[in-house]
Protein backbone atom coordinates (compact mmCIF):
# COMPACT_ATOMS: atom_id res chain seq x y z
CA UNK A 1 0.00 0.00 0.00
CA UNK A 2 2.85 2.40 0.75
CA UNK A 3 3.94 2.10 -2.39
CA UNK A 4 0.67 2.37 -3.94
CA UNK A 5 0.64 5.82 -2.15
CA UNK A 6 3.88 6.68 -3.05
CA UNK A 7 3.45 6.33 -7.04
CA UNK A 8 -0.47 8.58 -6.35
CA UNK A 9 1.45 11.15 -4.99
CA UNK A 10 4.04 11.69 -7.98
CA UNK A 11 1.57 11.51 -9.86
CA UNK A 12 -0.45 13.84 -8.54
CA UNK A 13 2.14 15.79 -7.95
CA UNK A 14 3.13 16.32 -11.30
CA UNK A 15 -0.49 17.06 -11.98
CA UNK A 16 -0.40 20.36 -9.50
CA UNK A 17 2.96 21.04 -11.35
CA UNK A 18 1.74 21.14 -14.78
CA UNK A 19 -1.32 23.23 -14.14
CA UNK A 20 0.10 25.83 -11.51
CA UNK A 21 3.46 24.66 -10.27
CA UNK A 22 4.97 28.31 -11.36
CA UNK A 23 2.34 30.10 -9.54
CA UNK A 24 4.26 29.01 -5.83
CA UNK A 25 7.44 30.96 -5.00
CA UNK A 26 10.82 29.51 -3.89
CA UNK A 27 10.15 30.70 -0.12
CA UNK A 28 6.98 28.74 0.07
CA UNK A 29 8.79 25.45 -1.46
CA UNK A 30 11.59 26.00 0.74
CA UNK A 31 9.77 25.80 4.27
CA UNK A 32 7.58 23.01 3.31
CA UNK A 33 10.20 21.04 2.47
CA UNK A 34 11.81 22.00 6.15
CA UNK A 35 8.82 21.45 7.44
CA UNK A 36 9.02 18.11 5.99
CA UNK A 37 12.54 18.00 7.15
CA UNK A 38 11.40 18.18 10.90
CA UNK A 39 8.81 15.48 10.90
CA UNK A 40 11.49 12.96 9.27
CA UNK A 41 13.54 13.91 12.22
CA UNK A 42 10.72 13.46 14.70
CA UNK A 43 9.70 9.83 12.55
CA UNK A 44 13.16 8.98 12.96
CA UNK A 45 14.29 9.36 16.70
CA UNK A 46 10.38 7.79 17.30
CA UNK A 47 11.04 4.06 15.87
CA UNK A 48 14.81 4.40 16.89
CA UNK A 49 13.01 5.13 20.99
CA UNK A 50 10.83 2.25 20.48
CA UNK A 51 13.21 -0.49 19.45
CA UNK A 52 14.53 -2.98 22.08
CA UNK A 53 17.87 -3.12 20.33
CA UNK A 54 20.79 -1.14 21.70
CA UNK A 55 24.71 -1.59 21.14
CA UNK A 56 24.55 -3.95 18.74
CA UNK A 57 22.66 -2.05 16.27
CA UNK A 58 25.70 0.52 16.52
CA UNK A 59 28.16 -2.57 15.94
CA UNK A 60 25.64 -3.02 12.54
CA UNK A 61 25.50 0.26 11.67
CA UNK A 62 29.46 1.00 11.41
CA UNK A 63 30.19 -2.05 10.24
CA UNK A 64 27.99 -1.48 6.88
CA UNK A 65 29.00 1.71 6.76
CA UNK A 66 32.41 0.75 6.53
CA UNK A 67 31.39 -1.92 3.66
CA UNK A 68 29.28 0.91 2.13
CA UNK A 69 32.37 3.29 2.26
CA UNK A 70 34.82 1.05 0.89
CA UNK A 71 32.12 0.38 -1.81
CA UNK A 72 31.14 3.89 -2.52
CA UNK A 73 27.34 3.32 -3.18
CA UNK A 74 26.82 6.79 -2.84
CA UNK A 75 28.83 7.92 -5.92
CA UNK A 76 28.18 4.69 -7.96
CA UNK A 77 24.41 5.82 -7.08
CA UNK A 78 25.49 9.19 -8.48
CA UNK A 79 27.36 7.98 -11.54
CA UNK A 80 24.36 5.93 -12.16
CA UNK A 81 22.53 8.56 -12.33
CA UNK A 82 24.53 10.31 -14.93
CA UNK A 83 24.68 7.44 -16.85
CA UNK A 84 20.60 7.28 -17.03
CA UNK A 85 20.47 10.98 -17.88
CA UNK A 86 23.05 11.25 -20.29
CA UNK A 87 21.55 7.90 -22.14
CA UNK A 88 17.80 10.15 -21.58
CA UNK A 89 19.74 13.03 -23.39
CA UNK A 90 21.28 11.16 -26.11
CA UNK A 91 18.62 9.37 -27.76
CA UNK A 92 16.47 12.70 -27.46
CA UNK A 93 18.99 14.11 -29.69
CA UNK A 94 19.17 11.66 -32.08
CA UNK A 95 15.20 11.71 -32.24
CA UNK A 96 14.10 15.37 -31.65
CA UNK A 97 14.60 16.13 -35.72
CA UNK A 98 12.00 13.53 -35.94
CA UNK A 99 9.41 15.74 -33.86
CA UNK A 100 7.63 19.36 -34.21
CA UNK A 101 8.29 20.20 -30.77
CA UNK A 102 11.27 18.49 -30.04
CA UNK A 103 12.07 21.07 -27.27
CA UNK A 104 8.60 19.84 -25.09
CA UNK A 105 9.72 16.46 -25.74
CA UNK A 106 13.57 16.69 -24.71
CA UNK A 107 11.72 18.62 -21.52
CA UNK A 108 9.82 14.79 -21.56
CA UNK A 109 12.72 12.86 -21.06
CA UNK A 110 14.55 15.30 -18.90
CA UNK A 111 11.40 15.39 -16.53
CA UNK A 112 11.10 11.94 -16.58
CA UNK A 113 15.00 10.57 -16.26
CA UNK A 114 15.50 13.36 -12.74
CA UNK A 115 13.10 12.47 -11.06
CA UNK A 116 13.32 8.51 -11.90
CA UNK A 117 16.84 9.02 -10.32
CA UNK A 118 15.66 11.31 -7.62
CA UNK A 119 12.91 8.65 -6.44
CA UNK A 120 14.49 5.67 -6.81
CA UNK A 121 18.43 6.12 -6.03
CA UNK A 122 17.52 7.54 -2.52
CA UNK A 123 17.96 5.53 1.02
CA UNK A 124 14.59 6.16 1.59
CA UNK A 125 12.84 3.68 -0.89
CA UNK A 126 15.18 1.14 0.18
CA UNK A 127 14.45 1.53 3.82
CA UNK A 128 10.50 2.45 3.28
CA UNK A 129 10.30 -0.54 1.10
CA UNK A 130 12.21 -3.39 3.53
CA UNK A 131 10.70 -1.86 6.48
CA UNK A 132 6.86 -2.47 4.86
CA UNK A 133 7.96 -5.85 3.37
CA UNK A 134 9.02 -6.41 7.13
CA UNK A 135 6.46 -5.08 8.96
CA UNK A 136 3.83 -3.75 7.19
CA UNK A 137 4.63 -0.57 8.82
CA UNK A 138 4.08 2.10 5.58
CA UNK A 139 5.36 5.17 7.35
CA UNK A 140 8.63 6.02 5.78
CA UNK A 141 6.74 5.15 2.31
CA UNK A 142 4.24 7.79 3.36
CA UNK A 143 6.99 10.23 4.14
CA UNK A 144 8.77 9.59 0.84
CA UNK A 145 5.49 10.10 -1.13
CA UNK A 146 5.10 13.77 0.69
CA UNK A 147 8.46 14.61 -0.27
CA UNK A 148 8.31 13.18 -3.61
CA UNK A 149 4.74 15.00 -4.14
CA UNK A 150 6.41 18.21 -3.41
CA UNK A 151 9.44 17.48 -5.84
CA UNK A 152 7.17 16.58 -8.71
CA UNK A 153 5.10 19.97 -8.52
CA UNK A 154 8.73 22.06 -8.89
CA UNK A 155 10.17 19.60 -11.33
CA UNK A 156 7.02 19.23 -13.49
CA UNK A 157 6.93 23.28 -13.70
CA UNK A 158 10.12 23.15 -14.77
CA UNK A 159 10.25 20.10 -17.51
CA UNK A 160 6.54 19.16 -17.94
CA UNK A 161 4.75 15.81 -17.22
CA UNK A 162 7.08 13.29 -18.35
CA UNK A 163 7.52 13.66 -14.34
CA UNK A 164 4.70 11.62 -13.80
CA UNK A 165 5.46 8.46 -15.72
CA UNK A 166 8.63 8.06 -13.07
CA UNK A 167 5.74 6.43 -10.82
CA UNK A 168 6.26 3.58 -12.90
CA UNK A 169 10.43 3.38 -12.45
CA UNK A 170 9.53 3.66 -9.13
CA UNK A 171 6.95 1.23 -8.28
CA UNK A 172 9.24 -1.67 -9.90
CA UNK A 173 12.10 -0.41 -7.82
CA UNK A 174 10.71 0.00 -4.51
CA UNK A 175 8.16 -3.36 -5.25
CA UNK A 176 11.01 -5.80 -5.83
CA UNK A 177 12.36 -4.49 -2.37
CA UNK A 178 9.36 -4.90 -0.66
CA UNK A 179 8.88 -8.54 -2.15
CA UNK A 180 12.57 -9.49 -1.32
CA UNK A 181 11.89 -8.02 2.19
CA UNK A 182 8.13 -10.01 2.48
CA UNK A 183 9.98 -13.10 0.97
CA UNK A 184 12.40 -13.25 4.27
CA UNK A 185 10.21 -12.16 6.70
CA UNK A 186 9.13 -15.68 7.82
CA UNK A 187 12.97 -16.56 8.57
CA UNK A 188 13.72 -13.77 10.51
CA UNK A 189 13.03 -13.72 14.34
CA UNK A 190 11.57 -10.66 15.94
CA UNK A 191 14.73 -9.07 17.52
CA UNK A 192 16.47 -9.67 14.10
CA UNK A 193 13.79 -7.10 12.54
CA UNK A 194 13.49 -5.10 15.44
CA UNK A 195 17.50 -4.29 14.61
CA UNK A 196 16.68 -3.39 10.68
CA UNK A 197 13.52 -1.19 11.99
CA UNK A 198 16.06 0.72 14.63
CA UNK A 199 18.80 1.21 11.74
CA UNK A 200 16.47 2.05 9.79
CA UNK A 201 15.11 4.83 12.34
CA UNK A 202 18.65 6.00 12.05
CA UNK A 203 18.62 6.37 8.39
CA UNK A 204 15.70 8.30 8.36
CA UNK A 205 16.68 10.86 10.54
CA UNK A 206 19.72 11.23 8.89
CA UNK A 207 17.51 12.14 5.70
CA UNK A 208 15.84 14.58 8.06
CA UNK A 209 18.94 16.49 8.85
CA UNK A 210 20.30 16.82 5.76
CA UNK A 211 17.04 18.43 4.43
CA UNK A 212 16.70 20.77 7.69
CA UNK A 213 20.90 21.62 7.70
CA UNK A 214 21.57 21.00 4.05
CA UNK A 215 23.95 18.38 5.03
CA UNK A 216 25.50 15.65 2.86
CA UNK A 217 25.59 12.40 4.90
CA UNK A 218 26.15 9.70 2.81
CA UNK A 219 23.41 7.73 3.85
CA UNK A 220 23.12 5.38 0.80
CA UNK A 221 26.67 4.25 2.34
CA UNK A 222 25.12 3.42 5.07
CA UNK A 223 22.52 0.71 3.19
CA UNK A 224 24.68 -2.48 3.65
CA UNK A 225 24.03 -2.04 7.47
CA UNK A 226 20.18 -3.23 6.65
CA UNK A 227 21.27 -6.25 5.85
CA UNK A 228 24.02 -7.47 8.58
CA UNK A 229 20.97 -8.82 10.67
CA UNK A 230 19.91 -10.53 7.96
CA UNK A 231 23.14 -12.48 7.30
CA UNK A 232 23.97 -12.82 11.40
CA UNK A 233 20.32 -14.29 11.33
CA UNK A 234 21.11 -16.66 8.76
CA UNK A 235 24.61 -17.86 9.33
CA UNK A 236 25.02 -17.63 13.02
Amino acid sequence: MGNLVNCAAIILGSLIGFFIGHKFKEDMKNIVMECAGLFIVIVGVKSTINSKRDIIVLIYLIIGSIIGQIIDIDLKLKNFGLFLEKKFSSGKKNSEKNFKNGENEKGFAKGFSTTTILFCTGAMSIVGSINSGLTGDNTTLNIKAILDGIISIVITSLYGIGVAFSAISVFIYQGFFYLFANYLKPYLTENTISGINFLGGIMVMAIGINLLFKKEIKIANMLPALFIPIVVEIFM
